[in-house]
Order: structure tokens, then C-alpha cells, then sequence
């Protein structure tokens, strides 16, 4: 007799084997797509009706792309439905169920008056949301870099600063504020140690 668990692992292993045999059949209709649309192309090449050919390629070409793109979103949603934690869920694409645009008069106004108010690249530069140029892709990644870049020399800098003794020796710390502070720094060690009476 199955337990439970192995009966469903049977069902998801049937599942998976269901949706990768679907992406194959996606991927064997795409490449059988293609393989047509290339003989018709050589075919272009080698004959007078270089229009009806090419057209037919073109054609072919849609379709290839159309059907390995439904199948593929198919076998996508499969996945998802046999391992939602795993693999995401599909995009549901953009709603074109309306317009963009506002219906009301008064929701025009009000995009009117939002892009009237819209700031232009260089007060966004002044208020340091807008990196760089517009369009530059890279600005923000640009400024991440020179902060790691510039917290790493302080990093090393940091690192290699004089100890307080050697400071001492040279004449720039006095050993009274040496003492003041090894002093201030056992009593905080003691003071933190001490058990605490409520």
C-alpha cells in the first residue's frame, strides 16, 4: 500500500514529465518552424517567386513564434501550478480591457495639471533623485560604485591608523589622556560587569 507521500510524489513526477513534454513539443513545433521557413528562404534564393516565398517565410516565421510562445506559457503555467513556491507565476500581461487615457474632463484637468507640475532633469539632479543623465542606465549603479569605492579607502585607512601608544610616543597624545581613557575604558568594562539590583 502507497503512503500519501509517495502517491503525490508520483503525481507531481507525472505532472513535471507532463509540462517538460509540452515545452519539448514547443520547442520541436519551433524548430520545425524554423526548419521550413530556412528551405523556403534557400528556396528564395533559387528560384523567380522570391515574393511568395519570402511571404510564406514570413508567415511561417509568425507562427513559429506564435505557437512556441503559447506553448511555452502553457507549459510555464503547468509549472507553477505544480510548484507555486518554486517557479513564479505566469505575467499576467498588460489589462487592455480600457484605455489609458482619462474618460472625465476633470481627470483630464488633473493630468494636465500633474504633468504642468512635472520636474525637469536638472531640479531632480539638484535634489539628488535623478543620477546622471536621462536615459543613462548606469548612473545609479555609477554612484553605488564610487560609495563602495570611497567607504573602502576609509575602510583602509581606518585600518591602518596609529594605535594610541604609538601616538603617545610621537608627542601628538599626552599619556595623561592615554591613562584617562584606558581608565575610563576598565571602569565601563567594570561597571558592565557589575550585577545590576533593581
Amino acid at each position: 500500500m502507497a503512503t500519501w507521500h509517495g502517491q503525490h510524489r508520483g503525481t507531481t513526477e507525472r505532472e513535471g514529465f507532463a509540462a517538460t513534454g509540452l515545452l519539448n513539443q514547443a520547442t520541436q513545433a519551433a524548430n520545425n518552424l524554423a526548419t521550413q521557413a530556412t528551405n523556403l528562404v534557400n528556396q528564395a534564393a533559387n528560384s523567380d517567386t522570391t515574393a511568395n516565398v519570402t511571404s510564406q517565410a514570413k508567415t511561417l516565421g509568425s507562427q513559429a513564434v506564435g505557437a512556441a510562445g503559447t506553448l511555452a506559457g502553457q507549459a510555464h503555467a503547468q509549472a507553477h501550478a505544480l510548484a507555486p513556491g518554486i517557479v513564479p507565476a505566469p505575467a499576467e500581461g498588460v489589462d487592455l480591457s480600457h484605455g489609458l487615457k482619462p474618460d472625465s474632463e476633470a481627470d483630464k484637468e488633473k493630468l494636465a495639471k500633474a504633468l504642468e507640475k512635472k520636474a525637469d532633469a536638472s531640479e531632480l539632479k539638484d535634489k539628488g533623485i535623478l543620477k546622471g543623465n536621462p536615459g543613462d542606465s548606469l548612473a545609479g549603479k555609477k554612484d553605488e560604485l564610487q560609495k563602495a569605492m570611497q567607504k573602502d579607502v576609509l575602510d583602509n585607512e581606518i585600518a591602518q591608523r596609529p594605535h594610541p601608544e604609538e601616538l603617545v610616543s610621537k608627542g601628538i597624545l599626552s599619556r595623561k589622556w592615554l591613562y584617562n581613557a584606558t581608565v575610563v575604558s576598565d571602569e565601563q568594562n567594570v561597571a558592565d560587569e557589575a550585577p545590576r539590583t533593581n
